[in-house]
């Protein structure tokens, strides 16, 4: 189902599968991926609680192993409307007997949409209504349309940082899995990335403890987004290597298995960890720029 909304000048739509963004308007310009299968059948899905591949689609959670699909179960569970006021709309599900058998713990996920002018900010909290301790990986991966505008293509844009950055973005294995040992692209205090689909070649570029808070997707006018986010400690960037009209600017807590991983859960790089009623969240922000 899709709820569509309009709020503060705005236009939005939400699908109660994985409480997913699929559209947002502002002043005529829609800013999110359609979803169009023929590259790419998400458009803002929330990643939990794994991101990308588990090595061989499998890992080992307290001495038991599981299986999950590719960046984990809350972006196909259906979600339903929690509430809604004048600027803010919230959806809500939580753990069954379908997610316990491919991750071991009770949880409830809460996705909040909050607007303002020219902006929407997406929170993600999650709840541990477990009786032990629980523990996962947690990302946001929104499509952003590239270009935006007629007459204009992917190459007119560019990715504008709010800090130099200086990365070595890994291989991407055939299976998935990440190669920090063999690093295919690096930067040395990058402050601005002239977009080319020649660069998504060699996947997605990941840039582990990234430093800026921010970034923008601007053409050469300027105009575009500014893209914020919050606790969350990893950036990665992809678009499809073809002419696929989108670009996903997507925070991770977390990334795939690295190649050489023993399979062990527990071992995973920033996981979040959460006490029986405790709670962890995380945003990320759209603000359109004109």
């Amino acid at each position: 189902m899709i709820y569509e909304f309009e709020k503060k000048d705005l236009k939005f739509k939400v699908s109660t599968r994985g409480a997913e963004l699929v559209y947002f308007e502002d002043e005529g310009i829609n800013y999110i991926w359609c979803g169009d299968p023929k590259y790419w059948d998400f458009s803002a899905p929330v990643l939990f609680p794994i991101i990308g591949k588990l090595k061989n689609l499998e890992t080992t959670i307290q001495g038991k192993k599981y299986s999950m699909v590719q960046h984990g179960l809350l972006r196909r569970m259906e979600f339903q409307k929690l509430a809604e006021d004048s600027d803010s709309v919230s959806f809500v599900t939580e753990y069954n007997k379908d997610t316990l058998e491919h991750y071991p713990f009770k949880f409830k996920a809460i996705i909040k949409y909050v607007v303002s002018k020219h902006t929407i900010k997406t929170i993600f909290t999650i709840e541990n209504i477990d009786d032990n301790e629980i523990y996962f990986n947690i990302g946001g991966h929104p499509g952003i349309n590239c270009p935006l505008n007629e007459n204009e293509t992917f190459e007119d844009y560019s990715i504008i940082f709010e800090k130099g950055e200086c990365f070595k973005s890994p291989k991407v294995m055939m299976d998935a899995t990440l190669n920090f040992d063999e690093p295919v692209l690096g930067y040395n205090e990058l402050h601005k990335l002239n977009l080319k689909k020649e660069i998504f070649y060699i996947d997605t570029i990941i840039i582990k403890n990234v430093k800026s808070r921010w970034v923008e997707l601007v053409n050469k006018q300027g105009k575009g987004i500014k893209f914020s986010y919050e606790n969350f400690s990893n950036l990665a960037i992809w678009t499809p290597h073809n002419d696929a009209p989108f670009i996903c600017l997507e925070p991770w807590q977390g990334y795939n298995d690295l190649y050489d991983t023993n399979g062990t859960y527990e071992e995973k790089e920033f996981l979040v960890h959460l006490q029986p009623k405790e709670s962890y969240s995380a945003s990320y922000t759209i603000e359109t720029r004109k």
